[in-house]
């Protein structure tokens, strides 16, 4: 029989600088993360609930708590998916199922899963909204960047697109409004943000008003966020969206994430791979999806103050090796 003990963290993460979108701004991000041990091994798990889902530290930590008996009594990745609905709670317990699995039976994360393990990934880096030359500023500090990830809310876009632009042009730019423009707005700013570097528009509406993208006409992608968690949401984005961005604090962990890919690939919607704004913990298991991404924005490492033991290092704009140490090594 199996036999297990459930630990709930909660940790606060300083940030190097505050980090602005649409939504607001912070100084620091809030983690939740699982542990899961058994036979004196350990695997974990992070998420980072987030309140444009209805999710605080407190709800995610009790839906946790609520399947501790069976966590504890050896409850499997595949009845995990069946009990529990997809968001930051699952992707946490997921995650640390993942790792306690590869640690317990001395294969790792990549060869249960048949994936590569990460290596020399390509991500973005992301600005946060402040002024235009605050902004551009920022992008001079990141002209050797390949792909910048540009916040935008519903003022000054072209001002802030246009200083990021003049700073870094040799970089290439996916904006995020975050929900915040119109459909008026996204047919006004479309056709001029490709002379920027512009490659791909991600959720320019909000996701209960993104009907009227069926009638955009633009040049530019647009990638679904917000409208976009698990496989079941892929028939409502048809005629409205290019591709998707895939988190796993939204599709609730790698397993369901890995699952979402194959089913938008094969419905020609492109991938973009992102993430909350967490430690490289949280991002450990969103590497193994990265080669199936045209777009990979795991930045967050680079972002706070202080980061996990084993962190995953960025240097202008590649992602060094997942240290197995990390997560999703195999204990010999």
């Amino acid at each position: 029989m199996i036999q297990r003990s459930l630990s709930i963290i909660e940790q606060f993460w300083p940030l190097q600088n505050p980090f602005i979108i649409s939504r607001g701004g912070r100084m620091e991000t809030r983690t939740v993360t699982v542990l899961l041990e058994q036979d004196d091994v350990v695997g974990r798990g992070e998420c980072v609930p987030y309140g444009r889902y209805g999710e605080t530290i407190a709800s995610v930590t009790a839906q946790v708590e609520l399947l501790r008996e069976r966590l504890e009594a050896g409850l499997s990745r595949t009845q995990l998916q069946r009990i529990m609905p997809a968001g930051a709670a699952r992707n946490a317990i997921d995650a640390a199922l993942w790792d306690l699995e590869a640690k317990s039976t001395g294969r790792d994360v990549g060869q249960l899963s048949g994936l590569a393990w990460p290596s020399n990934i390509s991500t973005v880096q992301t600005i946060s909204i402040l002024t235009p030359e605050e902004m551009g500023k920022k992008a001079r500090a990141l002209d050797h960047y390949p792909l910048l990830k540009v916040k935008l809310d519903a003022e000054q876009i072209i001002e802030r697109v246009a200083a990021v632009h003049a700073n870094a042009p040799k970089s290439k730019l996916l904006v995020d409004a975050n929900e915040s423009w119109t459909i008026d707005i996204l047919n006004r700013v479309a056709a001029q943000l490709p002379q920027y570097g512009v490659l791909m528009i991600e959720q320019p509406l909000h996701a209960d008003a993104d009907e009227s993208l069926a009638d955009h006409d633009g040049l530019l992608p647009i990638f679904a966020d917000e409208s976009c968690h698990i496989r079941s949401d892929l028939d409502g984005l048809k005629g409205k969206y290019d591709g998707i961005n895939i988190k796993l604090d939204k599709s609730g962990g790698l397993t369901e994430a890995l699952a979402l890919a194959d089913a938008a690939k094969a419905q020609n919607y492109e991938i973009m791979l992102g993430c909350m704004l967490g430690t490289s913990l949280g991002i450990a298991p969103a590497m193994f999806l990265a080669d199936r991404a045209k777009y990979v924005d795991l930045d967050p490492p680079s972002l706070v103050a202080k980061d996990r033991e084993y962190p995953v290092h960025i240097n202008k704009g590649r992602i060094a090796t997942l240290s197995p140490s990390l997560w999703g090594g195999s204990t010999p």
